[in-house]
């Protein structure tokens, strides 16, 4: 297997990045949600730059909980797909091709808290332009997270505020050439304008394997800002149901 990753890219052991995505959702019928996100990601020193688009259609879970509960455990399932290029400033450009399917389930804790829970699998096809074809691998992911609200507002500007906090691993079942993540925890602070309008910004530190050619991993230090439109377009007269963050 060819490198697709440049000697610099290996031997860094401490990076900063900046990631930037803005995301909108669509209604699909009177049912399915389909989630968009663009975004474009920037690595200190500089390594790379990389752009992606993903696209997830979620449906509800309609009585599929054998517990009988009243709020069933598994909220929604999900199917998605994505495209990310990344451009190398000392090697070949990396094309990869995503599919990926999975699930969210709650866990209700301390009043209030909600805890929000997301597995699945993804299919991973990379090319590196470099006459080697397509590679393939297989990862599963699990992120627990949550959003805590201030319930009582000192001032006009308080009342969007909100703190989500996040922890995410991966679990690699057949490694990719690339970016073979480890794990990730996230807290951020958001603010959703009185409009469909939100904002999140996350100080993230991400423990990566970079390259399967080597056994260095990296740590990352990235500040992530999502813009989001909340705003559900659909062309049915199906009326929009209730999006929680």
């Amino acid at each position: 297997m060819n490198a697709q990753d440049s000697i610099s890219d290996q031997d860094v052991k401490v990076n900063q990045q900046l990631w930037l995505d803005y995301n909108f959702k669509n209604l699909i019928g009177e049912s399915k949600l389909l989630s968009t996100q663009v975004g474009y990601r920037k690595i200190a020193p500089e390594i790379y730059d990389r752009f992606l688009a993903v696209s997830t259609l979620e449906f509800n879970n309609k009585g599929l909980d054998f517990l009988n509960l009243k709020t069933p455990l598994v909220s929604t399932f999900q199917v998605g797909a994505g495209l990310i290029y990344t451009n190398n400033y000392d090697n070949n450009d990396n094309l990869e091709f995503r599919l990926f399917q999975g699930f969210k389930f709650n866990i209700p804790t301390v009043k209030g808290v909600n805890l929000l829970n997301y597995v699945r699998l993804e299919e991973r096809f990379q090319n590196s332009f470099d006459n080697s074809g397509w590679d393939s691998g297989f990862r599963i992911r699990y992120r627990i997270s949550t959003n805590l609200r201030w319930k009582k507002h000192l001032f006009e500007f308080t009342h969007g505020l909100y703190i989500p906090l996040s922890f995410e691993m991966f679990f690699n079942v057949k490694k990719s050439d690339r970016f073979n993540d480890v794990f990730r925890i996230a807290p951020g602070l958001g603010y959703k304008l009185k409009s469909d309008w939100r904002f999140e910004m996350f100080l993230i530190f991400n423990e990566s394997k970079n390259n399967t050619a080597t056994i260095n991993n990296s740590s990352d230090f990235i500040l992530r800002i999502r813009i989001f439109n909340d705003n559900v377009k659909s062309k049915s007269k199906a009326s929009t149901p209730e999006l929680k963050n």
